[in-house]
């Protein structure tokens, strides 16, 4: 029992970590950013409390907190990556070693990354069979990574996100808890860890299934090189969504869909075919 204990507690620590320097960055970015704002308004001879003028104040506020999200993600992962390698370096541990990244078998990379792709599409498939009043808090939500500078939205969703998640969740949590309880306990526990990281519950939902898929593949490769590559390759099918035009036909998102299904099959299939074959 002691040991399931310290396993738990060690997962909860380093998403403690990671929460953490996310809430802090943001927090320190937000205050920046809002500050002048605050400003602007307490010097202007304007009423602030007047309902238009605070109606408007409070959508500038918004738009400083909606900008400050992509790079609060690319600079807390930089930071919480910093602060973890210090940790093993204090503990005279090799953080590599430490977070399992490893070389990973070149085979497996073809269908990770087709089934990275293929899941996305499959998981906006499954989304939109959810109710539409449902879905409103979970939109208003993904709007804060999809309107951003392109270059910051790839940098912090599709690089920073994927990299500082699985060196948390499935290089340190995961493996740690296994060290303390029964694999299937661990497996739920990480993915519930990941899922509550995502904050709207749909986002919640979704991600703690892909916790699961994503700790399978880890379990196959015993390489974190492979899980980000298959959680970058997830998370940039999002942002190759975003180039198709709104007003493409009815029959090229059918398509999409369709292909998605039978590609997340096949390299389904076919990375545990590549994984088994090695052990």
């Amino acid at each position: 029992m002691k040991k399931f204990f310290i396993g738990l507690l060690k997962g909860i620590g380093y998403f403690g970590i990671y929460f953490g320097m996310q809430l802090l960055v943001t927090t320190v970015y937000a205050i920046v950013g809002v500050v002048p704002v605050a400003m602007k308004y307490y010097t202007s001879e304007e009423n602030v409390f007047a309902p238009d003028v605070f109606n408007r104040y409070m959508e500038e506020v918004l738009q400083v907190v909606m900008e400050a999200a992509l790079p609060s993600v690319i600079i807390s992962a930089l930071l919480t990556i910093g602060v973890l390698w210090l940790i093993f370096v204090c503990r005279k541990k090799k953080f590599a070693q430490e977070i399992s990244l490893r070389k990973m078998n070149p085979a497996a990379i073809a269908p990770l990354v087709l089934m990275g792709l293929s899941l996305n599409v499959v998981t906006g498939l499954v989304l939109s069979l959810v109710p539409e009043e449902w879905m409103s808090a979970y939109e208003a939500s993904s709007s804060m990574v999809t309107s951003g500078h392109p270059v910051v939205m790839a940098l912090a969703t599709v690089i920073a996100a994927p990299v500082i998640e699985e060196i948390i969740f499935r290089g340190l949590a995961y493996t740690r808890m296994k060290k303390g309880m029964p694999t299937a306990v661990a497996v739920i526990l990480s993915s519930a860890l990941f899922g509550v990281a995502h904050g709207q519950w749909v986002w919640m939902l979704y991600a703690f299934v892909f916790g699961l898929v994503l700790v399978w593949a880890f379990e196959h490769t015993k390489s974190l090189l492979a899980n980000i590559l298959l959680h970058l390759s997830y998370n940039g099918c999002a942002m190759l969504q975003l180039l198709i035009p709104e007003n493409a036909p009815e029959t090229v998102w059918m398509a999409i869909n369709i292909g998605s299904v039978v590609v997340a099959a096949i390299s389904i299939f076919w990375f545990a075919k590549v994984e088994g074959g090695r052990e």
